[in-house]
Order: C-alpha cells, then structure tokens, then sequence
C-alpha cells in the first residue's frame, strides 16, 4: 500500500469521527423545574408572556393594585381631573410695612363709633379750646385796689371719661393763658426797699454806660401787671339736654360743667419810675360754666360762656406790701371735641 492511500485513508477517519463529536450533546445535570422564559417589549422569539397585575377581580387588592390599578373616569392616565382645570390662584395677603401699632395708640377716637372704654364705663373722648374774655379785679390788695379792667386769652384741651349713657363724664385740662391788667388815673404810690435802678449815662461821659444802683428807699407806682401761666385742672360736666354720644341725638346739646385746679407761671409788673420786675407766681381757680354744642361731620363744635375765679400769689410789690392777685373772669369759650 502505498504512503498515498494511507494519506487519504487516515483524513477520512479524522473527518467522521469530528462529526460524531459535534452531533452528541453535552451531559445534563440535575434534574430542576423549568424556568420561566424572559419577557421583553423588543424580543417576539421568546415564547414568554407579558406580567400581569397581581390584584384579584374580586377585591382590587395586592402588592401593586396602586401601581396597575386603571385610573378612574374623567381623568387623564397621569390622575387629573379633566374637568376641574387649574386650582384658583390664592387670595393676595399684604405684607406689613410695620409692627402693628399698640392698643394705647389705637384708641377709641370718639363716642359715636365706639364701644365702652375705659374704668368709667363709657367711652374717652376729648376737645381742644380756645377762651377769651374779661379780667374783673377784686379784693384789697394794691394790684385789686388800683388795676382797672383787663384781659384774658387761653388755650387748651380736655380729656373726657364718660359714663355708660354718656350724660356725664369726668374732665381733666391741660392750657395756657395770659392775663393782663392796666392800672387809671387813681394810683397809689408804694414804697419799696433796696431796689436795684438802672441809672442813666453821664452826659459828660466819654463813654456812655448805664449803671445799676441799689436805692435804698423809693415810692413806685405800678404801670400795668402781665402774667402767663400753665394751668392743669379736674371738674366735671352735665348733658342737661341731649347728650354726648351724637348716635343718640342728632340736633342741639345742652351741657353745664364745674372745674378748678392750679396754676403756675411767672409774673411781670412794670412801674412808671423805674424798669419792670419779674417773679415767679402760682394760684388756684375755680370755675362753673355752660355750652351748647352740635355734631358736624367727624366732630362736635361747641361754644360757651364761663366764670372763673382765680387767686394769685405773688411777691412783686415785696412782703410789706400786699401784692396778691385776686379775679373774676367772664370768658367765651369755642372749641371742638372728638
């Protein structure tokens, strides 16, 4: 046999013993359930199936009812309403600018729109005034004996506590004034000692300068007498007709009124020989009056007549002479309360 054919015999051993190897499977191991084949959207070869949602017909329930559940009627597949639209926009709060003021500011400003105020039981309220008038002197002493007739000028407010009807109500008044009285004919000299006079330049002077010398005893007469004073008071007051709360009454009021308190300020008394001279003064006063009143717009306009009488003391004239101050004064009120 030649080297040729035995070539060619041994490859066509070596050809059919690779078939035989590639047609036998590999060994099976253990014998396991069949598994499950994989499921995907994009894979149609694979004979597995779609999941279902777990949830029974019956109750709806399972662990992905929420998840696999239908959404309901009238609603888009994310869960809103088709009908209902956007919710409306909230309602615009303003932002402060500021701490809210405090009560004690935010008070009850007058008695026709507010509820009681107050320890009295009714509400607060309260006027600003103006009063001008007469100043009658009386008594003995020198001021009263030889001032004629003069004037008076005040100014103020007044606080009002009401009672629960508001036909009454307790006052307190805070003003300023100024009296002023003028002396006739029919002055009598007073005699005062170690008065300071401004005595005039020489006129043979150089240079001209006004000297002060202490006179020792000299006889005056007054010119005129001027006193301003800050004056604080309590009284009380009346509606007779009518009554303060213009809720209640819509035409004319009638009230009357009583009120005394102190006074202090200071005192000028001018002497038709030498300059003035000034001092300290303090005094009372008492006073009854009356006034009728109207409501108009936000406040209650109101005028009056008053009679006061005041009793000053003052040192002007010095201890020896009596310079006290004693008056009745006819004033004429205006005014408005809140």
């Amino acid at each position: 046999m030649s080297v040729k054919q035995i070539g060619l015999t041994g490859l066509c051993w070596l050809l059919c013993g690779l078939s035989w190897l590639h047609a036998q499977g590999p060994a099976g191991g253990p014998t396991a359930p069949e598994a499950p084949s994989l499921y995907t959207p994009f894979r149609t070869d694979v004979g597995g199936e779609a999941p279902t949602n777990p949830v029974t017909s019956a109750t709806g329930s399972g662990p992905l009812s929420s998840a696999f559940r239908p959404a309901p009627a009238g609603t888009t597949p994310e869960g809103i309403a088709l009908d209902e639209g956007s919710p409306p926009p909230p309602p615009m709060v303003p932002i402060p600018l500021a701490p809210p003021l405090s009560p004690y500011l935010n008070y009850a400003h007058s008695p026709c729109c507010c509820g009681p105020v107050g320890k009295c039981g009714g509400p607060i309220g309260f006027d600003v005034f103006i009063r001008a008038g007469l100043v009658f002197p009386i008594g003995p002493s020198i001021f009263d004996r030889y001032l004629n007739t003069g004037w008076d000028v005040e100014g103020g407010a007044r606080l009002y506590l009401f009672n629960p009807p508001s036909t009454a109500a307790w006052t307190a008044t805070m003003s300023v004034s100024n009296m002023y009285e003028r002396t006739g004919n029919s002055n009598q000299p007073v005699t005062m000692f170690n008065v300071p006079v401004i005595l005039p330049p020489s006129p043979t002077s150089t240079f001209p300068v006004r000297s002060i010398q202490v006179v020792p005893s000299i006889d005056l007469t007054v010119n005129y007498l001027n006193m301003t004073f800050v004056n604080l008071g309590f009284g009380r007051e009346w509606w007779l007709c009518g009554s303060a709360d213009p809720g209640q009454t819509h035409g004319w009021n009638w009230k009357v009124g009583l009120d005394g308190g102190g006074r202090w300020g200071s005192a000028k008394v001018a002497f038709n020989e030498i300059q003035h001279k000034t001092d300290v003064v303090g005094g009372l006063y008492g006073a009854i009056y009356s006034n009728i009143e109207h409501p108009f717009r936000c406040g209650i306009p109101f005028a009056g007549v008053r009679l006061e009488y005041n009793y000053i003391w003052t040192s002007l004239l010095q201890d020896q002479n009596n310079g006290d101050f004693q008056s009745l004064n006819l004033l004429f009120q205006l005014g408005v309360r809140f």
